[in-house]
C-alpha cells in the first residue's frame, strides 16, 4: 500500500491572501482554492520555481485534453478510463482557430479551475504516493535501481536539503539546522526538496544509469536563467505561466502537437528510458524532468535520518530547445555551439534590469543576437487578444531565478540562489514596436551602463593608478561601480514601475538621466572627500602630476559632457 499521497497531504507551502499567513496545503487544495493564495512560500525561491513548474504541468496536461467545461475536445482521442491522450494531433488542422487558447481565455474569465482538474488528479492517484512499492513519486524502486545502476550511490538529507547542500567531505558551518539534525526531513519537506533536487542537482555524485557515455544532467533548471510571471494571486500566476495554444510553437519541429506527458504518467523505468531516446518533446515532460534516478527507503520515518540512492541520467538537449519558455537565452559567439542559442543563467550580484536586452530579447550588438523568453512572448499573445484589453494597465511582475554554483566543473555544487523581479505596466511591456517603450528602455539601460563606466569607471581607474595597483587589478573599479548600481537600483525600479504607455518617452528619459547624473556626481564626490594623503600626493605620470584632485576634475568634466553634450 502507498503512503503519503500528495493529493491529500499538506506539502505545498503557500501564502494565504487573507491575513498573509503561511500554510501548507495538498495538491488538490492548491487547485481548488488557487485564487485564495497569494503565492508559493517554500524554503527557497528556486524551490518555488521548481514546484510552480510541477503545478503548471498539471494544467498543461489537463487543458491540452479538456476544455474549460471539462469536456474532451471533439478532435482529440482520449481514453475515458485513464484520461490519457491516445495520439498526437496535427497542427495543420487548426489553421483558422486556436481552441486551446479559447480554453485559456475561458479559464481566466472564470477565475478558478473546474472540477476536471480534480478528476484528473484522482485518475492518477496511485502515481502521487511519495512511498510506494510500484510507483513512488519522482523515484524508481530499489529493485529497479539495482537493475539500472547497480544500486546507485548513497545520498543523504543534508545533500538533498538545498539550504544546507553539505558534501560528505566538508561540513556546512552555517547550516540553518543543528549538526545532528541535518539529515532529518519531514515528509512535506522531502517532497519539496525532491522536486527541487531533480531540477538543481550538480554533478558531484558518481553512479550513472547504464554507465552511459552521454553527457549527464546537472538538473535542467540548473542551467536556466529562469523567468516566470507573477499575478495578483496564485490562480493568475499559474494561468500566466500555462501556455495553451495550437499555434504558439510553430517554429518547433514537426507538424504534430505532441501529447503532454508529465513524469507521473510514466512508470519509473519509462521515466528513465525517456532520457535515452529523446522523449522530452512536450512541456509537461520538460517541467517534470528528472536529472537522477532516485530510490528511497520506502519504510522511511520522519524521526529517522534520511538517506537514499541516486544515479545520473543523461541531460536534456540545451541547444535551441525553444520548447522551454521559462529562461533567458544567450547567443554563442564561439565554441561548438557557435551562432546558436542556449539557456543563459542570470549573473550573481547584478540586478536583472541591468541586462534588459537579454531579459526582453531586444537589440543586436557586436554580432550578438537576442531572443525573448518564450513566457514573455506568450504574455504578448495573451494581451493582444481583444478580450484581454483590461490587462493594459495591469502591473505585471517578471520574476527571475537561477542557482549559483561553486565554479567547480567536477561537482557544480549549488552555493546560492540568484533571484530578482521587476514590475512594469503591461502596455509598456508589450509595446515592442521598433520605436516602442521596450526599445527605448533598452537604449536607456545601455546608456546608463556606458555613462557609469565612462565617468565613474574612468575616475576609479585613475585612482587605481594613483594607488599603485596593477593594470589588471580592477577590484576598486568594480567595487565602486557596484556600489553605485546599488545606490540607483531601487530608483530605477520605481522609475520603470511608474511608466505608463501614454507618458512622453522623452520626458521619462530626461527624468531618469537627471537622477543618474546626480547619483554619479554624488558618488564621485563621496570618493573624493574620502581621499587619503597618498591620493592627495599622487604620482608623476608622463611628466604631469596625477592625484585625486586632477582625477576628480576630469571626472566632473566627463559627467558634464556625458549628460549635456548635444
Amino acid at each position: 500500500m502507498g503512503r503519503y499521497n500528495l493529493l491529500d497531504e499538506p506539502w505545498v507551502e503557500v501564502i494565504r491572501e487573507a491575513g498573509g499567513r503561511t500554510e501548507k496545503v495538498s495538491l488538490k487544495e492548491v487547485f481548488a482554492h488557487a485564487g485564495e493564495y497569494y503565492d508559493l512560500a517554500g524554503e527557497m525561491k528556486t524551490q518555488d520555481f521548481a514546484v510552480l513548474r510541477v503545478l503548471v504541468a498539471v494544467l498543461q496536461t489537463v487543458f491540452s485534453r479538456f476544455d474549460s467545461e471539462g469536456n474532451p475536445y471533439d478532435w482529440m482521442e482520449i481514453d475515458e478510463g485513464t484520461m490519457r491522450q491516445l495520439a498526437p494531433v496535427n497542427r495543420e488542422d487548426f489553421k483558422d482557430e486556436d481552441p486551446l487558447f479559447d480554453t485559456w481565455l475561458d479559464l481566466w474569465k472564470k477565475g478558478e479551475f473546474p472540477a476536471i482538474v480534480q478528476d484528473y488528479l484522482e485518475a492518477f492517484r496511485e502515481r502521487f504516493y511519495l512511498f510506494d512499492e510500484k510507483y513512488p513519486f519522482y523515484q524508481v524502486t530499489q529493485e529497479e535501481m539495482q537493475q539500472i545502476a547497480a544500486g546507485g550511490g548513497e545520498f543523504y538529507g543534508k545533500n538533498l536539503n538545498r539550504t544546507i547542500s553539505e558534501s560528505n567531505n566538508k561540513s556546512a558551518l552555517f547550516a540553518p539546522v543543528a549538526e545532528g539534525e541535518k539529515d532529518r526531513l519531514s515528509y512535506d519537506q522531502l517532497v519539496r526538496w525532491l522536486i527541487m533536487f531533480q531540477g538543481y542537482t550538480g554533478t558531484g555524485d558518481k553512479k550513472k544509469v547504464r554507465q552511459t557515455k552521454l553527457a549527464c544532467s546537472k538538473g535542467w533548471l540548473y542551467d536556466l536563467g529562469g523567468v516566470c510571471l507573477k499575478g495578483h494571486n496564485l490562480f493568475e500566476t499559474l494561468m500566466l505561466n500555462c501556455i495553451l495554444s495550437t499555434d504558439f510553437d510553430e517554429e518547433l519541429e514537426g507538424e504534430d502537437l505532441h501529447p503532454q506527458i508529465p513524469a507521473w504518467e510514466r512508470s519509473p523505468l519509462e521515466n528513465v528510458d525517456v532520457y535515452f531516446d529523446g522523449g522530452i518533446d512536450n512541456r509537461a515532460s520538460l517541467y517534470t524532468a528528472w536529472s537522477r534516478a532516485i530510490a528511497f527507503d520506502q519504510d522511511y520515518q520522519e524521526t529517522d535520518p534520511f538517506s537514499c540512492f541516486i544515479a545520473k541520467l543523461p541531460e536534456v538537449d540545451h541547444i535551441e530547445n525553444f520548447m522551454e519558455p521559462m529562461t533567458c537565452w544567450g547567443w554563442n559567439k564561439t565554441g561548438p555551439n557557435k551562432d546558436k542559442f542556449s539557456p543563459k543563467k542570470h549573473r550573481p550580484d547584478e540586478a536583472v534590469w541591468r541586462h534588459f536586452n537579454v531579459l526582453m530579447g531586444v537589440g543586436k550588438e557586436d554580432g550578438e543576437h537576442f531572443r525573448q523568453p518564450g513566457i514573455l512572448s506568450w504574455y504578448h499573445k495573451i494581451c493582444k487578444n481583444s478580450a484581454m484589453r483590461a490587462l493594459s494597465h495591469f502591473k505585471i511582475t517578471i520574476c527571475s531565478a537561477s542557482m549559483r554554483d561553486d565554479g567547480n566543473a567536477t561537482s557544480w555544487s549549488p552555493v546560492d540562489e540568484i533571484i530578482d523581479e521587476i514590475r512594469m505596466e503591461t502596455a509598456v511591456l508589450t509595446d515592442d514596436n521598433q520605436d516602442g517603450w521596450i526599445e527605448q528602455i533598452n537604449t536607456l539601460v545601455n546608456n546608463t551602463r556606458e555613462r557609469i563606466d565612462q565617468t565613474l569607471g574612468s575616475f576609479l581607474r585613475q585612482l587605481s593608478v594613483i594607488r599603485g595597483f596593477e593594470s589588471k587589478d580592477n577590484h576598486l573599479v568594480n567595487q565602486g561601480r557596484e556600489e553605485l548600481y546599488q545606490d540607483i537600483d531601487q530608483s530605477f525600479r520605481d522609475w520603470l514601475y511608474g511608466i505608463q504607455k501614454e507618458d512622453s518617452m522623452n520626458d521619462k528619459a530626461l527624468q531618469w538621466y537627471d537622477f543618474l547624473e546626480r547619483a554619479i556626481r554624488a558618488k564621485g564626490e563621496e570618493i573624493f572627500k574620502g581621499a587619503g594623503l597618498r591620493d592627495l600626493k599622487g604620482i608623476s605620470k608622463d611628466g604631469r602630476v596625477l592625484n585625486i584632485a586632477t582625477a576628480y576634475s576630469s571626472f566632473v568634466y566627463r559627467v558634464f559632457t556625458q549628460f549635456h553634450q548635444n
